[in-house]
Formats: C-alpha cells, sequence, structure tokens
C-alpha cells in the first residue's frame, strides 16, 4: 500500500470521529435542554340525551292567505281598516256603493211579483174552464192551452226568485268582509276608486296564530325519514331557528305530517311541510328559518367541543386526549373518533370516546409531533391552570414551568426505559 493512500484513509477515519464527537456533544446538549411540555386548552368530553337530526333551510307560509278581491264592482264609499292592523273574520272591511244593487233587488222583486199575479190569472182561467170542458162547451185543445200557460207561468217565478236572489246576493257582496281573522296589509285601493269584480286588489289578510314551515332535504334521506315518521304515528318533531346569529335563541318546536308526493328531480329534494303554533307572531309568512329535523334521540351520547376535531389525510376524524398522568402533566393520545351529529352551539355528538375524557381543544399543532407527548392545561392565553382549577399568579410562571419541565424529562425518561408512569387521580 503506498503511502498517499495510507493518508487517505488516515483522513478519512479522522473526519469519522470528529463526526462522532460532534454528535456526542450534540445529544449531551440536549440532554442538558429538557424540553418542557407544551401548554394546552382542555374541555372534559360530557355524556348527554342528545337529538340526532336533519339540519335544513325553510321558509315559513300563512296557514291562510287571502288576498281580498270585491265580487261585485262599483265605487268604493267606505274604507274600514287600519293598515297592518288586525281583523276578525266576519269584519267589514269596505263598502261598494250598493245603490245600483238595491235597485236590481227591487226590480227583481217587483218581477216576481207580477208572475205571481199572473200565474194565479192563468190557475183561474183553468179553474173556470175544467166543467165546461167535460160538457163540451170548451174544446180540448184550448183547454191544454190554459194548463200549458199556468206550468209556463209557474216556470217564469222560478227564474224571477233565482233573479231576485242573485241581486240580493250581489247587495249583500257590497259589504266586503273579511273572510278570515288576521293581520291585515297595504291599502291597494283608495276610498272613492271604481273597483271590478273578481279583479280589482283591495288588500290582503295571513293568518299568523299558526304557520307552515315549508323545508327541503335532500332525497338520500327520504326513506331514513319516512321510517321514524312510521315509527312514530306519521309524524315526526322539528326545531325552528332564526338564521340570524343573533337570534339562534328565538326557536320553536313544530311537528310534521306532511311530504310532497313527488321528488323534485333537478335539485334532488323532497319537499316537507310542518305545523307551528305562533301565537305570539314570532315568525312571520315568507320568513327564511333554520330547521333541524329531529329523528331519534341518542341516549347517552357523548359531546366535544367541535373545535377539538382533526382530520386526517384520508378524511377520518381524530381527537387529542390529554390525561394527567403526574400533576400538572398531561399525556397526549390521539384517538379516532366516528362524528354523529354536528350542533348549533359549537359542540358535535361522537362514536369512540368515554365520558368525562380531557379533550385538547386548542394547542393540538404543539402537541402533534412526536411518538410520546407531553402538555399541561392553560388558559387561551398560555396562562396555566393550579391544582385548583384557577389561572397561577403569573409571578409563580417561572416556578411552575421549572416543575412542569421536570417532571416531564422524569416521565420521558421512564418511557423510554419501558416503565408505564400510573396516573394520577
Amino acid at each position: 500500500m503506498n503511502f498517499v493512500v495510507k493518508m487517505n484513509i488516515l483522513k478519512i477515519s479522522l473526519l469519522i470521529a470528529i463526526a462522532a464527537a460532534l454528535s456526542a456533544c450534540e445529544k449531551q446538549k440536549a440532554q442538558q435542554a429538557p424540553r418542557p411540555p407544551s401548554p394546552v386548552v382542555v374541555q372534559d368530553s360530557v355524556t348527554l340525551d342528545a337529538p340526532r337530526f336533519i339540519e335544513c333551510m325553510g321558509t315559513m307560509h300563512s296557514l291562510q292567505s287571502v288576498v281580498v278581491t270585491p265580487q261585485v264592482g262599483g265605487q268604493l264609499v267606505e274604507v274600514n281598516f287600519s293598515q297592518g292592523g288586525h281583523v276578525k273574520e266576519g269584519d267589514i272591511i269596505a263598502r261598494i256603493d250598493p245603490r245600483p244593487y238595491q235597485a236590481a233587488v227591487e226590480r227583481a222583486s217587483g218581477a216576481l211579483r207580477q208572475a205571481e199575479a199572473q200565474l194565479k190569472i192563468d190557475e183561474l182561467e183553468v179553474s173556470r174552464n175544467r166543467k165546461l170542458v167535460k160538457d163540451d162547451y170548451v174544446d180540448k185543445q184550448t183547454f191544454d192551452t190554459y194548463l200549458a200557460k199556468v206550468e209556463v207561468d209557474k216556470g217564469v217565478i222560478e227564474a224571477c226568485r233565482g233573479d231576485l236572489k242573485t241581486a240580493q246576493i250581489n247587495l249583500q257582496w257590497c259589504d266586503i268582509k273579511a273572510p278570515i281573522s288576521g293581520k291585515i296589509g297595504l291599502r291597494e285601493a283608495d276610498l272613492g276608486n271604481v273597483v271590478a269584480a273578481n279583479s280589482s286588489r283591495i288588500t290582503t289578510i295571513e293568518q299568523l296564530d299558526r304557520l307552515y314551515v315549508d323545508f327541503v332535504i335532500p332525497n338520500q334521506y327520504l326513506y331514513e325519514v319516512r321510517s321514524f315518521m312510521d315509527k312514530n304515528g306519521g309524524k315526526l318533531n322539528l326545531e325552528v331557528k332564526y338564521i340570524e346569529e343573533n337570534m339562534r335563541d328565538k326557536s320553536r318546536r313544530a311537528t310534521v305530517s306532511i311530504i310532497q308526493n313527488q321528488i323534485r328531480y333537478k335539485s334532488g329534494t323532497v319537499v316537507l311541510r310542518g305545523e307551528i303554533d305562533n301565537k305570539d307572531s314570532l315568525f312571520w309568512p315568507n320568513q327564511p328559518v333554520k330547521v333541524n329535523l329531529i329523528l331519534e334521540t341518542l341516549k347517552d351520547a357523548v359531546s366535544i367541543n367541535y373545535a377539538a376535531l382533526e382530520t386526517a389525510p384520508d378524511g377520518s376524524k381524530y381527537i387529542y386526549t390529554a390525561d394527567v398522568i403526574e400533576w400538572p402533566v398531561r399525556e397526549v393520545k390521539r384517538v379516532p373518533v366516528e362524528v354523529l351529529q354536528v350542533n348549533d352551539d359549537g359542540t358535535c355528538l361522537v362514536k369512540g370516546l368515554k365520558g368525562g375524557t380531557s379533550v385538547v381543544v386548542t394547542g393540538q399543532l404543539a402537541v402533534s409531533m412526536g411518538s410520546y407527548a407531553l402538555a399541561y392545561s392553560s388558559t387561551l392565553m398560555g396562562l396555566p391552570y393550579g391544582k385548583d382549577g384557577k389561572p397561577i399568579n403569573p409571578k409563580d410562571l417561572k416556578e411552575f414551568l421549572a416543575q412542569a419541565t421536570q417532571t416531564a424529562q422524569k416521565l420521558r425518561a421512564q418511557a423510554a426505559a419501558g416503565a408505564k408512569p400510573a396516573q394520577d387521580k
């Protein structure tokens, strides 16, 4: 082996030795600077009975909605309602000039009396000639004519009675009455205007004490909804809420028993209709609302803060739990869960977790690295909690972190040695 080769081997050996020495120094420094546990915000999971529902959007509709239209034409001589006020069924809200219709009643009444008088004359004619026709003083054909005139008179009387009744109805229609009780709308025809029968609009009336709520669900839920309705006597409960965030506490329970008889092909949805009590006018016709169609009640369901949920690359959900193993240090574990229901209040129901488990709500990123993560409970601002459950005095923060770091270092050493630390009760 020549001299050059020997020198190269010596240089390589020297570099390896230096690298090993440097690596040992780095390890020694790492051991000399232990890593403190990470601050996290935790909340305990809660066990409760909670509804499982389908969340959807809906629209409120009046149980009865009426456009008030005159049934006879003429000039408006009275308007007896206040715009936006309430009316009762049968209240006269407007009046059309009745004089032409009163004259029509009198004319029809006179025609009826004439027809009745003519009937009496013709009946007397028949009575006088009945004996004469038997003695052949009056021929049979003439007498039959007298009988026919009596029948014609009876027909004229029936027609006159019909005309009189029609005239009386038209006279009654001059008083425009509220067909339902409810809230009246804006005035659409002013006093003195001439309105046309069955075309002009006077106003509208909406029933408010009971409302329909129409909402849609995706058609893939239809079979499940029908199954639960069959189990509950053809009905399901639903919760109707305001869609505005600051009004979410304004809600009311209702029942739904009507399913539209066909699926809307273009949108792939089905319309359902519920009925709601609204005596305090909490909701208004045509108001958009949020609807929760309640299918069943989940017994002993586990609820957690929705902020605790994490999503894996494959789309599955998981959370981090943080149980105290030696105060103040908590051991953080990743736990897969199945989401059963997301609620409006920022919580969700999950499967795969027990109630009373401490769940990491904030600080997941800090504890997601490494196979053995340790943390301590803190406020959102990072201030640790003491044993009494209250944030510690900021003056004691340095001492707390020193104790937490020392405890964490001991637990990591036990884990590295294979010893399982005992969990604090």
